[in-house]
């Protein structure tokens, strides 16, 4: 029984290494071809603070940038500062070769420790999740200050910079909230608003430049 315990261990070992040294490296592969098409306004608003929420600028009427087989359609400015509550990275899927990292984002009350330690956070699949035992903000709060967001670098540089995110740590992002279209039909869409929840409530955004402290 030691013996087979001790062979199931070692095959374990063996396949979490083999696993470790296949895994592919998380990959932007879009990013140098958008940095080579779009043209991105530099910096940021003096009015990008974490006590505020996102400040977004409708783009009238909006562009389309193209690149390799997707449009992707300009939909507004989109600046803001926050705590990184989250973050979870994606190898695989459609949205994987636009949008390698997915954070979820905190300002105003969801930039606070006292208030953020009492929520539970997790992401998964593309979504942001939460729960609490006590709300130490109202549940509305909790919603129009926070956001799960997929993040399509629009540079190697940015790329770099978003990989550099953590939990705890301060980002400032600009860039443009974005729908996509695949020349074959596939698409994915931005949320506009920050008061709403559930399926299509998450931003996708263009970023332009990331700024991690």
């Amino acid at each position: 029984m030691q013996g087979m315990n001790r062979s199931l261990l070692l095959t374990l070992l063996a396949l979490a290494a083999a696993w470790y040294l296949w895994k592919p490296a998380l990959d932007a592969p879009l990013a140098d071809e958008l940095a080579a098409v779009l043209n991105a306004p530099d910096g940021f608003s003096s009015k990008v603070s974490i006590r505020r929420p996102p400040l977004q600028t409708s783009l009238e009427p909006p562009s389309t940038v193209q690149v390799d087989e997707y449009d992707l359609r300009l939909l507004a400015d989109f600046q803001l500062e926050a705590l990184v509550l989250g973050r979870r990275d994606y190898l695989w899927g459609d949205e994987a070769r636009l949008s390698p990292i997915d954070l979820a984002l905190g300002w105003g009350p969801m930039a606070r420790r006292e208030v953020v330690d009492q929520i539970d956070i997790r992401q998964s699949g593309r979504f942001y999740f939460w729960q609490v035992e006590r709300y130490p903000i109202e549940r509305s709060a909790i919603i129009s200050n926070s956001a799960n967001m997929h993040l399509i670098p629009a540079s190697p540089e940015v790329f770099a910079e978003l990989q550099r995110t953590e939990i705890g740590k301060h980002v400032r992002l600009r860039g443009f909230l974005v729908n996509v279209k695949r020349d074959d039909g596939w698409y994915w869409r931005s949320s506009t608003s920050r008061v709403d929840s559930g399926s299509g409530a998450c931003e996708l955004i263009l970023v332009t430049r990331a700024e991690v402290f």
